[in-house]
């Protein structure tokens, strides 16, 4: 269901994860009353819905905030980064790949990394689901053809890696990890920089990543990484509740 203002889709993924039935509500733009109620309509439906207030559009956080039980679990901000020569810096330690074997290297960083997530803000969800969701979404990567890794290595070890997808005219960072014995090594630098290059030979100029607000030190990396802030988004969570109409 969907208009130019909003979108409600079924999230296949988190329900398998969390095991209640689980969706998500993308708003766009400011949602008329009828739009909110057939958005609260499709919420009845599920166990646990994600409203994305991908603006922080005052309209729509007031009318979330009056109509249902939804909370504020997250703010979300967007980074963008417009890509123009290939770095000069090469890492031959530095790789991409997809369609990647398991790697248990890889999955022990994800395991220790990881630190800020709207799930730890939400006291209906298991201490344990939302620890390891990342370290899960990892390790649901491999061996897909349309999800590549950037992965470093020091002293024959992995370092870091970065999961990304590509669309038609982007590159999306979905998660990026430096072992704990490796930081302030300058993986992280190696790894965008190796993805930097490898999104332009796909003809690729734009890498797009999100964060939470609260990551102080992943928004001052990326800053310092070239990318500019373009949006901050309200994420709420809204469990079985029927809005109040």
């Amino acid at each position: 269901m969907s208009n130019k203002n909003y979108e409600c889709k079924l999230l296949q993924w988190d329900t398998d994860y969390f095991g209640v039935n689980s969706a998500r509500v993308n708003l766009n733009g400011i949602v008329d009353k009828k739009g909110q109620y057939e958005i609260i309509e499709f919420c009845k439906n599920y166990e646990f819905v994600t409203i994305s207030n991908l603006d922080n559009i005052k309209e729509n956080n007031y009318w979330i905030g009056k109509r249902t039980a939804a909370f504020l679990a997250d703010m979300n901000i967007q980074f963008l980064k417009i890509l123009g020569d290939k770095p000069d810096c090469q890492d031959k330690k530095t790789n991409v790949t997809n369609n990647l074997s398991r790697n248990e290297q890889i999955v022990d960083i994800a395991r220790k990394s990881f630190n800020y997530s709207r799930f730890f803000n939400d006291p209906k969800l298991p201490q344990e689901q939302a620890k390891n969701i990342y370290l899960h979404w990892t390790e649901c990567a491999f061996g897909q053809e349309n999800k590549y890794f950037v992965i470093s290595e020091r002293e024959g070890n992995v370092a870091g890696y970065i999961l990304f997808s590509l669309n038609e005219d982007s590159s999306v960072i979905e998660l990026i990890a430096v072992d704990e014995k490796y930081q302030g090594q300058r993986v992280g630098k190696s790894l965008i920089h190796t993805m930097e290059s490898f999104v332009i030979d796909q003809g690729i100029q734009k890498i797009k990543v999100g964060t939470q607000v609260n990551n102080i030190s992943a928004t001052q990396f990326y800053t310092a990484m070239g990318f500019k802030y373009v949006s901050c988004g309200s994420v709420y969570h809204l469990w079985e509740i029927a809005g109040r109409l």
